[in-house]
């Protein structure tokens, strides 16, 4: 699969058993260079302005991966070239929401994994999500970019208040909504972690006991994310709901 790095990715969206249609998109990809490329994407403001919004983004990502003409030679061309797509998808997004009212107010999460050799580069807006399992612990990397998250994280509320408080899912950033998009960009070594993405719906659905036994087990990663999307719908289904998962060879 690639001169650096082998393993396999799976991904799968499922619109859940209460909303009517599908907004969330997921994409995995490896280039000529042996680069991985993992996304999620949830998207808000409605059945065509979301749906539009997240293929919008991914598409446009993938498209310029596939496309780069020469390899990433370190950490900061890898977060150029974040910062620049991510920014012309949301430039895309607001234009055509300012052409069209039809699409006026669509928007986007991203959750985004890029690795390079051993480097690991996570891009986040919203509340989408990334974890990765080190073989004992499943360990959330992203950080949830909504109001709730910021009052916990000053103290203002508990632990337990986010988790009950109606308004736990307002973002405090997304792809498509402003001109400005501010992005969240992290790095660290990549030790083979198995990766796991996925957008609200389904970390809302199933417990983190439950995402981390499925990742744990030894399935192959289709059929992790079949049982995901499963557990989601039994628990109530109450999202749409995007799940990819990542496992290197060791």
């Amino acid at each position: 699969m690639s001169q650096y790095l082998s393993g396999q990715f799976f991904c799968l969206t499922d619109k859940g058993r209460v909303r009517e249609t599908n907004e969330d998109y997921a994409q995995a990809a490896v280039n000529a260079y042996g680069n991985v490329l993992l996304i999620v994407a949830d998207g808000m403001g409605g059945s065509n302005k979301g749906e539009y919004a997240s293929s919008t983004l991914v598409k446009h990502l993938i498209k310029s991966f596939y496309s780069l003409d020469k390899e990433f030679k370190n950490i900061r061309a890898m977060s150029k070239w974040i910062n620049t797509y991510v920014k012309e998808a949301n430039n895309i997004i607001l234009t055509k929401g300012e052409k069209n009212k039809e699409y006026a107010g669509a928007g986007t999460t991203l959750s985004l994994c890029l690795i390079v050799k051993d480097l690991l580069l996570t891009a986040q807006v919203g509340d989408s999500r990334i974890y990765a399992f080190d073989g004992n612990k499943l360990n959330q990397i992203s950080v949830d970019q909504t109001y709730v998250n910021y009052l916990k994280n000053t103290k203002k509320i508990s632990e337990e208040e986010a988790s009950t408080r109606p308004d736990r899912h307002q973002l405090t950033n997304a792809i498509g909504t402003k001109k400005v998009v501010n992005i969240d960009i992290q790095t660290r070594p990549y030790n083979k972690e198995k990766l796991l993405l996925c957008s609200d719906g389904l970390y809302n659905n199933v417990s983190h006991n439950d995402l981390a036994s499925i990742i744990r087990g030894t399935d192959s990663p289709d059929k992790k994310c079949t049982q995901l999307i499963a557990f989601g719908n039994a628990n109530g289904g109450t999202d749409n709901m995007a799940v990819l998962i990542w496992e290197a060879d060791k």
